[in-house]
């Protein structure tokens, strides 16, 4: 009898530690459940704050030239073309810098995660080339006090962090690409014969001739000053980019007219000579505006006049550059009721040299050509 009871003493007392180590087990886990479910909600709330972005949400075809900008120019940044993809599907492509990107953009955006951590994210992914040539494009040697040949021949990865709780937006681009490719210069020399240009003969001595890389990151905030309903609204961007051109930059720009596209689309601030990649977007409606900018930067260093590592022929120091620079902007933009955009441009920039004859401001014109799929927003 003594025996049964010492038994059942005993079952019951580990039944009594056994609930007991249960109960520790349910609190261990108690927090670790509890943050799941938080992040779980918090996912969802994302969810339902970002759009969803389309694979493919247009394509644009992007044309520099100096030509642009009036006749009897044939000079410094001579020209450029890029072909750029936008959507979900730009991201994903095999050969897209979209995951460094966004890697590079958790670092460099942190400090203004609040802003963009909530956000609608849309991509791009360019292709494209641009050139520049000293003024006499007929001398066989390098033309001293005058501006090198150069080239870059690059792929661009884009993204677009449009804030849901205030009006701003960040912008960041990282590029990779090769300076100096024979191919280029190639390329540019078949366009001046089809064209009856003067012949290029210089291009052997182009900055880091033989080919190259160059890596450039770009970031900028804009935000809203005022919005005028839907015929006018102004804008100010503060930006900086680090690799083939480091300078940090500010710059306003307003747009007057019949507008149907959000403030923050229309981006020509944002560049490296040829404007950044950006996401497309479709406007409400057809959409005729007019287009105006100043910018102003400060360049601590332009691999186009200063060359990287390689040898160049001729290159500068930064004691022989402008070290602040200008530039304006002023153009037309318009959208037909079949969805085509057509953009217009005429850009000038104060002198990059600091002194020579050829120390001179640049000008050159942009015509883009974009077609946006999807409804407007």
């Amino acid at each position: 009898m003594l025996h049964m009871r010492a038994r059942a003493y005993r079952g019951a007392h580990m039944e009594k530690k056994n609930q007991t180590r249960r109960r520790r087990t349910h609190a261990a886990f108690a927090p670790i459940l509890f943050a799941l479910l938080a992040c779980t909600a918090a996912n969802v709330r994302s969810r339902d704050l970002r759009s969803v972005e389309a694979d493919e949400t247009g394509v644009a075809i992007t044309l520099d030239d100096d030509l642009f900008s009036g006749p009897g120019r044939d000079r410094d940044y001579t020209g450029g073309f890029a072909l750029t993809v936008s959507g979900a599907r730009a991201a994903r492509n095999w050969f897209s810098l979209d995951p460094l990107l966004a890697k590079i953009d958790r670092g460099a955006l942190a400090v203004s995660a609040d802003a963009w951590e909530w956000a609608n994210v849309g991509h791009a992914l360019s292709l494209g080339a641009i050139a520049f040539t000293p003024h006499d494009v007929a001398a066989l040697e390098p033309v001293r006090d005058d501006r090198p040949y150069a080239s870059l021949v690059f792929l661009s990865s884009a993204r677009r962090y449009v804030s849901e709780r205030r009006a701003v937006v960040y912008n960041t681009t990282l590029t990779f690409g090769a300076l100096g490719l024979s191919a280029a210069g190639s390329g540019h020399r078949a366009i001046h014969r089809l064209t009856g240009s003067d012949p290029l003969r210089g291009y052997a001595h182009q900055i880091s001739a033989g080919g190259e890389p160059t890596l450039r990151y770009g970031v900028a905030r804009q935000a809203l000053l005022s919005g005028f309903t839907d015929r006018a609204d102004l804008k100010w961007t503060l930006a900086a980019s680090a690799g083939t051109i480091t300078e940090g930059s500010v710059a306003i720009s307003g747009r007057w007219g019949r507008i149907r596209s959000p403030w923050w689309s229309f981006t020509p601030e944002q560049s490296m000579y040829m404007q950044d990649p950006q996401p497309l977007t479709t406007p409400a409606g057809p959409e005729m505006f007019f287009v105006a900018g100043v910018r102003v930067k400060a360049r601590a260093y332009n691999a186009f006049l200063q060359g990287q590592f390689r040898h160049s022929d001729l290159r500068y120091t930064g004691a022989e550059l402008n070290a602040i620079l200008a530039e304006g902007w002023g153009g037309l933009v318009m959208r037909k009721a079949s969805g085509l955009q057509i953009h217009y441009l005429a850009h000038w920039g104060s002198p990059e040299l600091r002194h020579g004859p050829n120390a001179r401001t640049i000008m050159w014109g942009s015509l883009e050509f974009v077609r946006p799929f999807g409804r407007g927003r």
